[in-house]
């Protein structure tokens, strides 16, 4: 059975596992509770009566489960601890850097103008509803996250990322898609009455096909600039 949507992140494998460990813990925990509560039901038919829990054959029923809910959790701790710890803290070197900003209600991509520095004064700004971005398969993508206005949250679950965008701060987030094709990047906080438009798309192509939509972005960027001053 299928659980997860396709999978295309170098890291989206050990996420994965993390929501299995975390499914079978809490499905052993699930069947062992209807089990405990439906067995006296059909074993024995007598009045229920009050436990004060101060001697031990009542208190194991309370300190068991409580003794394996711990060892379940720190189990699950200990797995993700490396996990998270590699994917967020530990950012590699940007083969490609990004900007995403969210407002109501879209998402703004902004590119490295011709000098390839991000936050210059030469980066492109896309503002476009139901737009793409796009990045080159197989290579480091940094992304400055940043909110305009309310709170939004990054979301693209083939690459199972996920980042909130809060106004006023600048969060660092990376990924590396390793599959050319289009996907969904969505908001997954309610962030408003129009919400539900803020469905653009990322676009994961070749290394030849990223450099020709990124001269053609300069090329447009170059024309409306042109185009601008001669209106003046």
């Amino acid at each position: 059975m299928k659980i997860f949507p396709d999978n295309i992140s170098t890291y989206g494998q050990e996420i994965d596992d993390l929501f299995y460990l975390i499914l079978i813990f809490v499905s052993i925990a699930f069947l062992i509770s209807i089990i405990a509560l439906l067995i006296p039901l059909f074993r024995k038919r007598e009045k229920a009566a009050y436990f004060t829990g101060d001697k031990w054959v009542h208190l194991k029923w309370v300190a068991l489960p409580l003794t394996l809910l711990a060892i379940s959790d720190f189990i699950i701790l200990a797995k993700e601890h490396g996990t998270w710890a590699r994917i967020e803290e530990q950012i590699p070197q940007a083969d490609v850097h990004i900007g995403i900003i969210g407002r109501q209600w879209n998402w703004v991509f902004v590119y490295p103008g011709q000098d390839n520095e991000l936050n210059t004064s030469d980066d492109i700004v896309v503002d476009e509803q139901n737009s793409e971005l796009h990045v080159p398969v197989n290579k480091n993508i940094v992304i400055d996250i940043r909110a305009k206005d309310v709170l939004h949250t990054v979301t693209i679950p083939v690459l199972r990322f996920k980042q909130m965008a809060i106004p006023g701060r600048t969060i660092m987030k990376w990924f590396q898609a390793t599959k050319p094709g289009k996907y969904e990047i969505q908001c997954s906080e309610i962030c408003g009455l129009l919400h539900s438009r803020m469905r653009n798309f990322l676009a994961v192509e070749d290394e030849n096909d990223y450099k020709k939509f990124l001269s053609e972005l300069y090329q447009q960027n170059k024309q409306l600039e042109n185009s601008l001053v001669s209106s003046k």
